[in-house]
């Protein structure tokens, strides 16, 4: 059973910033005196539970916000250690570490006061704090700690740390993700109501994560984790270009268009990239590429062209390699052979680009 927990993170903050002039309005001053110096890490619901890292895909958590009597940028972020007292790293008068933090520094950062954290970078962390050496070391479950860190941004201000919660978590020996296998995109194209899967990379069997996609995009759309309902978790636009946050807003489209969709959970990242999607081979010599227009009554790239019996053909984004595919056309695969065409003749082509795993084509002769 999954675990879609909800995070909230609490930080405190003691810090002062200064003017060059008075307080105005354009220009405030922080006052120590007005400000709440702590805040709290809530103690989620599900903390007394046992969380399974190995087939968990994120712990959420929600914190209140600090007080700084005046609205400031905030920039939250994890930190995780094996003891429920956080200490740091302490240095030699020379500057040379004699004895480590007990904590490390989890990925991602939050704009907001919830979020949520990647199951298997909490697992990662834990096997790097163990150094456990073969499976049979590994507890059947464990305590662990989490304290969330306040920065204020575009300021040397010293970040200042919320308390600390306890969650019980049943640890992985090896660094196996959580993920799903697909998530979806889902937008105005359709009326919301078509979605578009990206299926995740996987590495020894296990899902990493990293989504890639492709579709017709019109103006704004978001992913969400389950093909036929908004069951949570959803995802949106963060406040920083590029970053995704739970149950955000829509994401903007650059420009309506055919896009290659790359999503990065453990980093809470997406990229969007216009992919022109073009045909090359030996009818052109090789030296460029026939480019495909989208039609959104049949879902296909479509091109119509001359070719000769023998000819090879592929196909290929952007005018370059690195993304292609050929083979079967029932199953195009990236780096694929070359697709071998019977007979002359002028041919409509059509390609259904959708993840990997499920790119087809149909070349029919006119």
């Amino acid at each position: 059973m999954k675990y879609f927990l909800s995070s909230l993170f609490l930080a405190v903050v003691s810090m002062t910033i200064t003017s060059c002039d008075s307080d105005r309005d354009d220009n405030p001053i922080l006052n120590t005196d007005k400000m709440t110096t702590e805040f709290k890490l809530n103690k989620p619901a599900y903390a007394d539970q046992l969380i399974d890292l190995a087939t968990s895909n994120s712990v959420n958590l929600t914190w209140s916000q600090p007080n700084y009597g005046m609205t400031l940028a905030t920039i939250y972020s994890f930190q995780l250690s094996l003891s429920e007292n956080f200490s740091d790293a302490i240095f030699d008068g020379e500057g040379n570490e004699t004895t480590p933090a007990n904590y490390v520094d989890l990925s991602g950062s939050f704009n907001t006061v919830s979020g949520s954290l990647s199951a298997s970078a909490i697992n990662r962390a834990i096997l790097g704090f163990a150094g456990w050496e073969e499976e049979s070391q590994v507890p059947a479950s464990m305590p662990v700690y989490l304290r969330c860190k306040a920065t204020l941004a575009d300021t040397n201000v010293p970040a200042v740390y919320s308390n600390v919660v306890k969650i019980n978590v049943v640890p992985s020996f090896k660094a196996t993700s959580s993920y799903e296998e697909f998530i979806y995109a889902i937008g105005d194209d359709s009326g919301w109501a078509t979605v578009h899967p990206l299926r995740s990379a996987s590495e020894d069997g296990v899902f990493t994560g990293i989504y890639t996609g492709f579709a017709y995009l019109n103006a704004e759309f978001k992913f969400r984790s389950h093909e036929d309902s908004w069951d949570a978790p959803d995802w949106g636009a963060a406040a920083d270009a590029g970053k995704l946050e739970a149950q955000a807003g829509n994401i903007v489209v650059p420009a309506p268009g055919f896009y290659q969709m790359v999503v990065d959970m453990e980093n809470m990242t997406y990229a969007l990239t216009p992919a022109s999607i073009g045909i090359i081979g030996s009818f052109n010599g090789w030296g460029g590429d026939e480019f495909m227009e989208y039609n959104p009554e049949t879902g296909a790239l479509e091109a119509t062209v001359s070719l000769a019996a023998g000819d090879e053909i592929k196909f290929r984004m952007n005018s370059d390699w690195a993304v292609n595919w050929g083979g079967d056309l029932n199953n195009l695969e990236q780096d694929g052979a070359n697709i071998i065409i019977d007979a002359d003749g002028s041919y409509k082509i059509q390609l259904f680009l959708t993840y990997a795993g499920n790119t087809k084509a149909t070349i029919t002769k006119l």
